[in-house]
C-alpha cells in the first residue's frame, strides 16, 4: 500500500512539513493522552485516600518503585518493538510493517507471560526487603498482586497505542485512553465504594479500562489500516526478524527496570521515614502528571527520528531536533514553576480535611523543589534518549540508565544512612544528571557521524549508515527519498 494512502488514513508522515510544526502536531494527543493516562492513576490515589484512609493510600504509594520495575520493563519493551514499525514506516515497507506487528505481539504474549509468573510470586518478598511498614503492608500486597497478574492487559494496550503512534497516527490512542480513564474512574467508585474491594477493588479497575482500550484499539487498527493487517505467515518465527526487535526492545525495557532498581533503593531509604511517605506519595503523582508531558516529548521525539531515519533523512533529524530541544527548554521552566506554584490546592485533592497537616504539605512541597526544579534535567535526558532510540542505537540509552541507576543508588543509600529525607527527595534530579551526561553527548556523536554538527565549516560528508534497518519483506521495497 502507498505512503499515499497512509496519508489518507490519518497517520502523520513526519518525514515531511517543518519539522517543528510537525512534531508538536504529533506530539498534541501524546502530551494529552499522558495527561489523561496519569490523571486516572490519580483518581486511584484520590479515591483511596479519602475513603479508604491514610494507611491505604500509603500502601499503594510503597508498591510504586516495585511496579515500575516490571510494569516499565513490560512499557519499554512493547515501544521498542514499536521503533521498528516506524522505521519501515519511514522506508515504506508495507510488509515489513505487518511482519514488525506481528513478531511484536508475539514476543510481547509470550516475555509478558512468563514475567507475570515471575512478578507474583516475588512480589511480597520484595516488599518486605524494602522495609515497608506494617501498617502498609496488607494494602501494598494486595494492590500490586492484582496489577501484575492482569499485567497483559496494559501490555497489549502499550503494543497498540506504540504502533499507531509508529506509523504517525498519535490522535486515536488519546481517544481511547480518554474512554479508558473515565471507565476507570467508574470503575473505582463502583469496586470501591459500592462493592467494598478496597484496594484491590482500585486495582481491577485499572486493569479492566485498559483491557476495554485495548480491544478498542485493536478493532480500530484491523479496520483502520490494512497496512497492518497480518496474516497467519507473518507470525511465522524469522530469526532475523525477531532479532531486530530483541535488539531494541529489551534494552528499553531494561533501562527502566534498570532505573526501577534505584527507586526502589530511594522507596528503602523512603520507607525508614514512615511518616513522609504519604505525602510523598501524594506528590509523586503530582510529579508525575508534569513529568508525563516531559514524556510525551520523548515520545514524538522517538517517532519523528525513527522515520527520517528509515527514510535516511538525516539534515531533517538535525534541523527538527535542534529546534524542540529549545521549545522543551522553555517549557520545562514554564513547567515546574506551575507545579511549584499550585503545589498546595493540588495536595488538597488527594487528603481529606481532617488529615491535612502542615507537616505533610512540608514533605510533599521539598519532593516537588527537588523534581520541578530540575525538569530541564529531565528534558535534555528525555529528548536525547528518545533520539538515539529512533536511531536504534538501545545500548547507549542502557548504559545511561546504569548511570542513572548508580547515581540514585549512591543517593539513596547516603539518605538511608543519615535518615534524611531531603537525599531522598534529591534521588531523581541526580540520577537525571549522571544520564544527560551521557546521552546528550552520545546523541551528539552519532548524529555527527550522518550529518556534521559540529564542524560546520567541513566538507559535508555523507557516511553510510552503520546500522541500516534490515529490510523484513525481502522484496519490493520502495525507499522514500
Amino acid at each position: 500500500m502507498k505512503a499515499s494512502l497512509i496519508k489518507r488514513q490519518s497517520a502523520l508522515d513526519l518525514t515531511v512539513g517543518k519539522p517543528l510544526g510537525r512534531i508538536l502536531l504529533f506530539m498534541i494527543p501524546l502530551l494529552i493522552g499522558n495527561v489523561f493516562q496519569q490523571l486516572y492513576s490519580m483518581a486511584d490515589t484520590v479515591i483511596v485516600g479519602r475513603t479508604l484512609g491514610k494507611a491505604a493510600l500509603g500502601g499503594i504509594s510503597s508498591t510504586g518503585a516495585i511496579s515500575f520495575l516490571i510494569t516499565g520493563f513490560a512499557s519499554g519493551l512493547t515501544h521498542g518493538f514499536s521503533i521498528v514499525t516506524s522505521q519501515r514506516r519511514g522506508a515504506s515497507d508495507d510488509e515489513g510493517m505487518r511482519r514488525s506487528f506481528a513478531t511484536g505481539i508475539m514476543l510481547t504474549v509470550v516475555i509478558i507471560g512468563v514475567l507475570t509468573v515471575v512478578a507474583v510470586l516475588v512480589c511480597e518478598p520484595l516488599l518486605r526487603a524494602m522495609n515497608t511498614a506494617d501498617a502498609y503492608y496488607p494494602y501494598a500486597v494486595e494492590y500490586i498482586s492484582t496489577i501484575f497478574a492482569g499485567m497483559l492487559l496494559s501490555a497489549f494496550y502499550n503494543q497498540f497505542a506504540s504502533t499507531l503512534r509508529a506509523i504517525g497516527d498519535s490522535a486515536v490512542p488519546l481517544y481511547f485512553l480518554i474512554i479508558a480513564s473515565f471507565i476507570n474512574i467508574g470503575l473505582d467508585c463502583l469496586f470501591i465504594i459500592v462493592f467494598g474491594l478496597g484496594v484491590r477493588g482500585a486495582a481491577l479497575a485499572t486493569l479492566t479500562s485498559q483491557g476495554i482500550s485495548a480491544v478498542l484499539t485493536f478493532i480500530y487498527m484491523w479496520v483502520k489500516y490494512p497496512i497492518l493487517r497480518f496474516k497467519p505467515r507473518h507470525f511465522k518465527p524469522d530469526l532475523k526478524s525477531l532479532g531486530v526487535h530483541l535488539k531494541l526492545g529489551f534494552p528499553m525495557g531494561l533501562q527502566f527496570s534498570v532505573i526501577s532498581l534505584g527507586m526502589i533503593f530511594g522507596q528503602t531509604a523512603l520507607n525508614t521515614i514512615p511518616e513522609a511517605v504519604p505525602s510523598y506519595g501524594v506528590a509523586s503523582k503530582i510529579d508525575n502528571l508534569a513529568c508525563a508531558a516531559i514524556n510525551s516529548i520523548g515520545a514524538a521525539a522517538s517517532t519523528y527520528v525513527g522515520q527520517n531515519y528509515g527514510a535516511r533523512k538525516y539534515d531533517r533529524i538535525r534541523s527538527g531536533m535542534t529546534k524542540l530541544f529549545v521549545f522543551s527548554l522553555c517549557a520545562a521552566v514554564v513547567l515546574g514553576g506551575i507545579v511549584i506554584g499550585l503545589h498546595r490546592p493540588l495536595i488538597m485533592l488527594f487528603i481529606a480535611k481532617d488529615e491535612r497537616t502542615e507537616e505533610l504539605y512540608a514533605y510533599a512541597l521539598k519532593y516537588l523543589l527537588f523534581n520541578s526544579g530540575f525538569y530541564v534535567l529531565l528534558v535534555i535526558l528525555v529528548t536525547s534518549r528518545s533520539s538515539l532510540q529512533g536511531m536504534g542505537r538501545g545500548t547507549i540509552t542502557l548504559f545511561a540508565a546504569a548511570a542513572e541507576v548508580a547515581m540514585r543508588v549512591g543517593m539513596s543509600l547516603i539518605a538511608e544512612k543519615f535518615g534524611s529525607y531531603t537525599l531522598v527527595c534529591m534521588c531523581n534530579c541526580s540520577a537525571w544528571f549522571g544520564a544527560s551526561l551521557i546521552l546528550l553527548p552520545g546523541f551528539l556523536v552519532v548524529l555527527n557521524k550522518y550529518t556534521p554538527i559540529i564542524r560546520r565549516g567541513m566538507r559535508r560528508m555523507r557516511m553510510p549508515n552503520p546500522s541500516v534497518v534490515p529490510m523484513m519483506s525481502g522484496k519490493n521495497v520502495r525507499i522514500s527519498r
